[in-house]
C-alpha cells in the first residue's frame, strides 16, 4: 500500500453563535485544512489542521510512502493521524491497536474556553454539564478577575464537576502568583492550574508548588531527544524531581506522546491529552488515549465549540467521558455534505474594536486588541489580575471618540491611559 497523493480540502468552520465573537477576539481561527490520503489500494485515511494547509515540504515525506512507515511516527500528528487512519482501515482493526495496549474504552474528555466574563463563564459551565461535560480548562489572563470568574463558576457547577485555569504565565512571578493562587485554593470546584509562572523559573515554580495545594500541570510532556544528547528534557527534570502533579500533551507527535506514556506511567502522573481539533482529531485523540497509561486528565480538542464536527456520526459524552470509535482506523466517517457546504463559507467581516480594561476605581485603559493587552500586561505595562478587573470590546460606534482613540493606538504600541 503506498500513498500517492494528498487531497488538502480547504474549510472554513464557524464557532458556535454564543461564542463566536469571542472566539474572534481571542484570535481563534475558523480555518480548518482537511486532509485525504489517497493510496494505490483505494483506502482514504482522513487527517486535519486548525489553520491554513502546511506547506508541500510538510507533505513530501508522506507522498510515495506506505502508511506503515510512520509508526510511532515523528512527523506532524496531523498527517501522521491520516496514515493510523489508513493502517487501521487496512488490517480492519481500530487504530489503537497499531499504538499499544487497550487501557480503557471511554477516555476523560473536557471543555474549553477562553477567558471570559464571569457572567460568561458561568454560562459555559451550565452548556457544558448539560451535554456531559464534567471537566473544564479555561484561559486565565491579566485582565479578567480569575477568582470572581472562578466563584461565578463554582455557583453553577455540579458537585462533579472540575476546572482547571491555564495562565500560560501570565502570572510572572512568585509575588504575583502567591495571592491568586492561594485565593483560588478556597474554591472547591479549581482542581488544577497550569503553568502560573514559566516553567523556567525552576526556583519560582517550586516555592509555588511548595506552598500552594493545587496541583500543577506543566506544559509539555517530551521526555525524549534523538540520539545522544548532554542535556536532558525539562519535563523529564521535572517528572523526576516531583515539581508538578501532571502534564500537558499538547499537539505532540505519536513518538513522543507514546514514549510519554511509558515514562509518566512510572512516575504515576497524569497526563491531559490536548489535540484542538473538529471530531476527526477528537477520534484521534481517543484513540491515543485508548493506550496510554495516564491520560485521565480531562483531555482538550475544542471540537464541541464549532457548529459541526465534520463527521457522521457524533462522538458520545457521558459524565465527562468520550466513547472510543470502535471502527477501523480513526473509527469515524466524513460527513461528505458539511466538507461541501463548508468549503464555501464566506469569513465574517467584523467591525474594528479596540479592547478596554476596566479596572477598579472606574479607570479605563484601551489597547488595540486583547492580544496586545496580554502581551503588554504580562511585561507590567498595566496592572495585572486586579480585583473586579474586567475586560471590554468596544466596536466601532462611528462615533468621533472612538475613531480618536482607535488612531492614536495604531501609532505605537503601547495603550491609551486616557
Amino acid at each position: 500500500m503506498k500513498i500517492v497523493d494528498i487531497e488538502a480540502i480547504a474549510l472554513r468552520v464557524p464557532y458556535e453563535e454564543r461564542i463566536r465573537k469571542a472566539f474572534y477576539h481571542f484570535a481563534m481561527t475558523e480555518d480548518i485544512t482537511l486532509y485525504k490520503f489517497h493510496t494505490d489500494t483505494g483506502l482514504i485515511g482522513l487527517g486535519e489542521r486548525v489553520g491554513p494547509p502546511f506547506e508541500q515540504t510538510h507533505l513530501e515525506p508522506y507522498l510515495g510512502s506506505d502508511p506503515f512507515d510512520h509508526v510511532m511516527g515523528t512527523g506532524p500528528f496531523n498527517l501522521d493521524m491520516a496514515c493510523y487512519d489508513l493502517m487501521g482501515k487496512h488490517l480492519g482493526q481500530p487504530a489503537w491497536k497499531l499504538m499499544g495496549q487497550q487501557r480503557r474504552q471511554w477516555v476523560s474528555m473536557g471543555w474549553w474556553m477562553p477567558c471570559m466574563s464571569p457572567e460568561d463563564s458561568a454560562r459555559e459551565v451550565e452548556i457544558a454539564a448539560e451535554r456531559g461535560y464534567r471537566g473544564l480548562k479555561c484561559k486565565a489572563r491579566a485582565f479578567y478577575d480569575v477568582v470572581e470568574q472562578a466563584e461565578a463558576m463554582q455557583q453553577v457547577a455540579p458537585e462533579d464537576f472540575r476546572i482547571e485555569f491555564d495562565f500560560n504565565g501570565a502570572l510572572i512571578s512568585v509575588e504575583k502568583a502567591l495571592p491568586v493562587l492561594r485565593a483560588l485554593e478556597d474554591i472547591p470546584v479549581v482542581k488544577g492550574v497550569e503553568e502560573p509562572i514559566f516553567a523556567y523559573d525552576i526556583e519560582g515554580w517550586r516555592r509555588l508548588h511548595s506552598e500552594v495545594r493545587i496541583p500543577f500541570y506543566l506544559h509539555g510532556v517530551s521526555t525524549i531527544f534523538d540520539g545522544p544528547s548532554r542535556q536532558p528534557s525539562g519535563p523529564w527534570l521535572g517528572l523526576r524531581a516531583g515539581d508538578f502533579d501532571g502534564a500537558l500533551c499538547s499537539h505532540e507527535n505519536v513518538r513522543n506522546a507514546l514514549a510519554a506514556s511509558w515514562a509518566f506511567a512510572a512516575a504515576n502522573t497524569p497526563i491531559l491529552l490536548q489535540y484542538v481539533g473538529t471530531g476527526i482529531t477528537s477520534a484521534f485523540a481517543c484513540q491515543l488515549g485508548a493506550v496510554m497509561h495516564t491520560a485521565t486528565l480531562p483531555g482538550v480538542t475544542a471540537s464541541h465549540a464549532y457548529e459541526d464536527d465534520l463527521i457522521a456520526q457524533p462522538l458520545d459524552v457521558q459524565r465527562g467521558f468520550m466513547r472510543i470509535p470502535e471502527g477501523p482506523g480513526l473509527g469515524v466517517e466524513l460527513d461528505e455534505d458539511a466538507v461541501a457546504r463548508y468549503q464555501t463559507t464566506q469569513a465574517v467581516q467584523w467591525p474594528r474594536h479596540v479592547s478596554i480594561v476596566e479596572l477598579p476605581g472606574s479607570v479605563q485603559h484601551y489597547y488595540r486588541n486583547l492580544q496586545q493587552a496580554e502581551d503588554l500586561m504580562k511585561q507590567g505595562v498595566d496592572e495585572s489580575f486586579a480585583p473586579g478587573v474586567r475586560l471590554r470590546e468596544w466596536e466601532d460606534d462611528g462615533s468621533k471618540s472612538f475613531e480618536r482613540i482607535w488612531t492614536e493606538l495604531q501609532k505605537d504600541s503601547w495603550p491609551v491611559w486616557d
